[in-house]
């Protein structure tokens, strides 16, 4: 006879949701399994085994949280208390990549929980070409192309890079006042417009969570690619973070968290019927507000960790787990 004794009750360490906002890991066993009989096999049934890798891979997608300040909407409006920023508004307003910032959707955490739980990179010549996954029993594939045609960005023959005897130049001539000699720029270094345009992409479209006053390499390209006109591959920029976020769920690295819940939200029931998404309840991600040209306006705005960590605490009620 083989029963099934359950351990010592789950706690507030081993809940399937998150407490102050950090990644709980799952209990490394979830049952233990009594053989009473003398003629019981040594080895517990496949069937069982698969229960208990289930149960451990499902307790550990639940702890993934959507953080905050990340992938917000953008609803910039131009109005008389920032007529100084219009003409940036209008750059923005006018880019081929201006549905990343403005696409919207209900967000349900368990249908997001679900793409993560059941996500796999697709690799062909050792390159990841796609994503697929599985969300309410569907298959769902992401890939650059996919991601290009769902939010109309029509980058795909952009460039993935830009020289260095070029942009930097360019940036320079637009105000930028920090040095040059590294990779990342200084949001603070630039002049209150671009400090508006640089927010917004780290903000909106960019897989960062905190220090926003360093300019990652590829959120440089394409804040140059949408002052300049110029054609950039972030379709393909977009869907590499993906994959590494993938990676990462597999790992159970401790700083995993839900990647672009806005995107991922928008694209999903772009592909799959809203039946299928509806899983759970749903809130609307936050929007950058007005106090943004405000703040930023301001003599010393350079967003630090410690403020973006106070914003995320403060942000981060109004999407608690369900």
């Amino acid at each position: 006879m083989l029963t099934v004794r359950s351990l010592k009750p789950l706690t507030r360490q081993h809940s399937l949701f998150p407490f102050n906002k950090t990644l709980i890991k799952p209990p490394k066993r979830v049952f233990t399994a009594v053989l009473n009989s003398k003629n019981s096999p040594k080895r517990l049934p496949s069937s069982f085994h698969l229960f208990l890798i289930h149960s451990r891979i499902l307790i550990s997608t639940m702890a993934l949280i959507i953080k905050n300040p990340h992938n917000y909407l953008c609803t910039f409006e131009k109005t008389d208390k920032n007529t100084e920023f219009h003409s940036i508004i209008d750059t923005l307003s006018s880019s081929k990549y201006k549905p990343l910032l403005i696409c919207n959707a209900p967000i349900y955490q368990d249908a997001l929980r679900d793409f993560w739980a059941n996500a796999e990179v697709q690799v062909q010549v050792k390159k990841p070409w796609a994503i697929s996954s599985k969300v309410g029993g569907v298959l769902v594939p992401i890939t650059p192309q996919t991601i290009s045609e769902v939010f109309q960005m029509n980058d795909l023959t952009g460039k993935t890079s830009f020289p260095k005897s070029s942009y930097p130049l360019d940036l320079t001539k637009r105000g930028y006042e920090g040095q040059l000699t590294k990779a990342s720029m200084k949001k603070g270094e630039f002049p209150p417009h671009m400090k508006i345009l640089f927010h917004t992409l780290l903000t909106c479209v960019s897989n960062k969570t905190t220090a926003f006053n360093e300019i990652p390499l590829k959120i440089q390209y394409l804040g140059y690619a949408i002052m300049t006109k110029t054609n950039f591959n972030y379709s393909q920029a977009l869907f590499t973070d993906l994959v590494n976020n993938v990676k990462n769920v597999k790992e159970k690295k401790p700083t995993t968290f839900m990647f672009f819940p806005r995107f991922l939200s928008y694209y999903l029931q772009k592909k799959i019927t809203k039946q299928t998404f509806k899983q759970g309840t749903s809130f609307k991600i936050n929007s950058l507000s007005s106090e943004t040209f405000t703040r930023l306006t301001a003599k010393d705005s350079k967003v630090s960790k410690t403020q973006a960590k106070e914003s995320e605490q403060i942000l981060d009620e109004s999407i608690s787990a369900p």
